[in-house]
C-alpha cells in the first residue's frame, strides 16, 4: 500500500454500534405506525359505508306538546331490518324543525317489507316554549300543528290494573272508526292496558280538535253531550260524542270488562 504523504493522516469514520434494545423498540414504533394507519382508514371505511345507512325521515302527523309547551311528543314505528329510530329538533327565534332520524341494519333503501319491528313515543325538551314559533317537519317542510296535552281528556275511573301502554295498540282494533277527521285537525291518542295472564285488556282514547258529531252507533249521552255508542262484540265498545270544541272517542277490548265499567270511563273524562 502506497504511504500517505508527510503530514496527512488517514480519515476514518466511526461508527457506534445501536443496542439491540433500541432496535427492537423501533421496530415496534414502526409497527405501531402501521398499524394505527390501517385501523383509521378501515375505520374511515366503515364510517363511510355506515353513514350510507343512516337518513331522515318525516315525523308522524301527531305530535303532543307538554310541559307547558317545553315537550314535543310523537309515536314512530320501526322496521324488522332497521334499528330503533330517535327524534332530533333544531331551534331558532322563528321555527322549531323535527326531523325522524333512521338507520337500516343493511343497505337496503325501504322498511316497506322488513315486517313489523317496534314502536314508541318519542320525545325532544326544547330550549324555550313553543309559543309562537312555527313547527315543522324538516323532512318535507310540512306544517305540524301541535296537540296541547292541557285538553286531553285523561281518564280518571280506569279498572283496576290498568296502567299507560309503551306502544301503540291500534293493531288490537280502533274506536276512531267512528271519528271522522278529514280535515286533519291536531289529535292525540293514548293508549292503557290491562295484562292478566294470557289475556290483554286494551282501552283507547282519542281526542280530535274541533267538533264533529259521529253518526254510526246508538244515540246516547256522554257527560251531558250527545254521542253515539256502538257495541262491535261482546267485549268491544267504542263510545264518540263532541265536548268543549273537541271531539273524543274512547274504544275498549277487554274480556274481564263490563258495560258499565266501560261507561264509567267515558264520563270520568274531561278536558
Amino acid at each position: 500500500m502506497a504511504g500517505l504523504a508527510p503530514g496527512i493522516r488517514r480519515k476514518t469514520t466511526e461508527y457506534a454500534a445501536v443496542p439491540l434494545k433500541n432496535f427492537l423498540t423501533l421496530r415496534r414504533v414502526v409497527w405501531a405506525g402501521v398499524v394505527v394507519a390501517v385501523v383509521a382508514a378501515a375505520w374511515a371505511g366503515w364510517k363511510t359505508w355506515d353513514h350510507s345507512r343512516l337518513h331522515d325521515d318525516e315525523v308522524g302527523p301527531d305530535v303532543l306538546m307538554s310541559d307547558h309547551g317545553r315537550t314535543l311528543t310523537t309515536k314512530m314505528f320501526w322496521g324488522a331490518c332497521e334499528y330503533k329510530p330517535h327524534l332530533e329538533v333544531h331551534e331558532s327565534a322563528h321555527v322549531i324543525a323535527l326531523v325522524a332520524k333512521r338507520k337500516w341494519h343493511t343497505s337496503r333503501e325501504s322498511a316497506d317489507e322488513c315486517g313489523y319491528g317496534g314502536d314508541a313515543m318519542f320525545s325532544v325538551t326544547l330550549d324555550h316554549p313553543v309559543e309562537g314559533r312555527k313547527i315543522i317537519d324538516s323532512f318535507d317542510g310540512r306544517r305540524i300543528i301541535p296537540f296541547d296535552d292541557a285538553h286531553f281528556p285523561c281518564p280518571q275511573d280506569l279498572p283496576s290494573g290498568y296502567t299507560p301502554a309503551k306502544e301503540d295498540l291500534r293493531r288490537l282494533g280502533s274506536g276512531t272508526a267512528l271519528l271522522d277527521n278529514k280535515a286533519r285537525t291536531p289529535e292525540w291518542t293514548t293508549f292503557y292496558q290491562q295484562i292478566q295472564g294470557e289475556q290483554v285488556g286494551a282501552v283507547e282514547v282519542t281526542a280530535v280538535t274541533g267538533e264533529t258529531t259521529p253518526t254510526a252507533g246508538n244515540p246516547m249521552t256522554f257527560n251531558g253531550h250527545p254521542g253515539r255508542l256502538q257495541k262491535n262484540g261482546t267485549y268491544d265498545w267504542t263510545a264518540a260524542w263532541t265536548q268543549n270544541g273537541y271531539t273524543i272517542a274512547v274504544h275498549a277490548q277487554d274480556p274481564s270488562m263490563t258495560d258499565a265499567q266501560f261507561l264509567r270511563i267515558t264520563q270520568s273524562l274531561r278536558n
